[in-house]
């Protein structure tokens, strides 16, 4: 064969070579080009749940949105939802969300409602009693110093914080004391008998916590105690008080102090121990305590130690709820409630029954904002805007119900309706038959 021959068949079999290797890679891209990522993307259970039908909604002042997640800017009761609109007071019928009766003007959070009546304050300063039957005046006062940020009903006294905290009488409106201590106490306050309790923080060197006893009759100030949480429980004129881990005492254990409720001077100090550890050589810190129908509970990660509340933690085995073996990286969240304890991971709720240790899985497929029980029900809001109401004995999904948006107050339960807040908006349905406490 001549050499020019040769070489041209050589040519065209390269040439059909590159072409079937060209074609080949061309039918690869055409299958996986590497430019698109499938998730979960197939109609899931709660897309297809029921939705709830609103019996009304409602169109509130917006607030902002740290106050809301905390503690809401509605209140109810007497069969009303009490709330904020163009900074006037007005009350809405529970059931029909029709207004009922309309108050003042320039008002403004906090507002509560107590045995009746209800509370608000206002940007001039004053706060108002209205009652909730009618809303007529009670009674107003102006409140001297700053702008109120807490309002608290109880024992026959409205307590206004603004920094300083002052009492009035629920009845009349009249001022009967002014705490006597000199630094701004703007937490949260407890009551425990003829106690008040407040905290405030320290900076110096380093930053600490104080926990301030009041008079309740007259707003003395009886003692301080430093790095202590707000008591877990009182009786007998005595208050179980957590201690808080500060630089110089880590505190791997749980340590509570039972105090003398008038002098603050530490009667007893208990250590819990759940896990058995050697505090001196395991780091760390201990749990969270609270109390619950006699017994104490202890959180420690994603674990919750029981024990009753007035025995020995050394010589009694502590009960142990955890949700080991479900696969999932969990906290815990919420409970005892409905015999039950239950834990997240932001992303589903488990619930640990107490009776038997059995594990429920009540929630899964989205970002959890948050949740509240309700009766046997656990209404989850959702970061896509969805509310889902889940029977808590069952673990049944009932129905969902789409929201404004997604910053959410708590939701109410109030002459049979549950009563959504999210951004600006209420919007009511029936609460389900199957989660009503009987």
């Amino acid at each position: 064969m001549d050499w020019r021959k040769r070489i041209s068949s050589a040519c065209l079999a390269a040439a059909g070579m590159s072409m079937l290797l060209t074609t080949g890679v061309a039918a690869a891209a055409v299958y996986e080009p590497h430019t698109s990522y499938r998730g979960e993307n197939l109609t899931g259970l709660y897309t297809e749940l029921p939705e709830a039908k609103a019996s009304w909604t409602a169109v509130i002042d917006r607030q902002e949105e740290t106050t809301v997640n905390l503690n809401g800017s509605i209140a109810h009761g007497d069969g009303k939802v009490f709330l904020l609109r163009q900074g006037q007071l007005t009350a809405l019928n529970a059931q029909s969300g029709k207004p009922v009766w309309k108050f003042g003007t320039g008002l403004k959070l906090p507002l509560i409602y107590q045995d009746g009546t209800v509370y608000v304050s206002s940007a001039a300063g004053n706060v108002w009693a209205v009652h909730a039957a009618s809303g007529a005046r009670k009674w107003g006062v102006k409140v001297p110093g700053a702008e109120v940020t807490a309002l608290t009903a109880e024992g026959g006294q409205l307590l206004v914080q603004n920094g300083d905290i002052l009492a009035y009488s629920l009845s009349s409106g009249k001022l009967e004391w002014k705490d006597n201590y000199s630094e701004p106490l703007y937490s949260s306050l407890q009551i425990q008998g003829d106690i008040l309790l407040a905290e405030n923080s320290v900076s110096g060197a380093y930053t600490y916590d104080l926990m301030h006893a009041f008079d309740r009759k007259s707003g003395k100030h009886l003692w301080e105690l430093s790095d202590h949480y707000l008591p877990v429980a009182g009786s007998d004129g005595t208050l179980l008080s957590q201690r808080k881990a500060n630089l110089f005492d880590l505190l791997p254990l749980t340590t509570l102090d039972t105090l003398d409720a008038r002098t603050g001077k530490v009667l007893k100090t208990t250590e819990y121990n759940p896990r058995g550890i050697d505090p001196k050589v395991d780091g760390g810190s201990g749990g969270t305590a609270w109390t619950d129908g006699g017994n104490l509970y202890i959180n420690e990660g994603p674990k919750v130690y029981g024990y009753p509340l007035d025995a020995d933690p050394a010589t009694v085995k502590p009960k142990y709820y955890s949700p080991e073996g479900s696969g999932a990286k969990l906290s815990y969240a919420a409970g005892p409630y409905d015999g039950r304890v239950l834990f997240t991971d932001g992303e589903s709720v488990y619930g640990l029954k107490l009776a038997n240790q059995s594990l429920v899985s009540y929630y899964g497929g989205g970002g959890i904002a948050r949740f509240d029980l309700l009766g046997h029900g656990m209404y989850i809001a959702r970061t896509d805007g969805r509310v889902v109401a889940v029977d808590l004995i069952s673990g049944k999904p009932l129905l969902q119900l789409k929201t404004s948006g997604r910053a959410y107050g708590p939701v109410r339960l109030e002459a049979g309706m549950i009563i959504v807040e999210s951004r600006g908006q209420l919007t009511a349905f029936k609460e389900p038959a199957v989660l009503k406490m009987k």
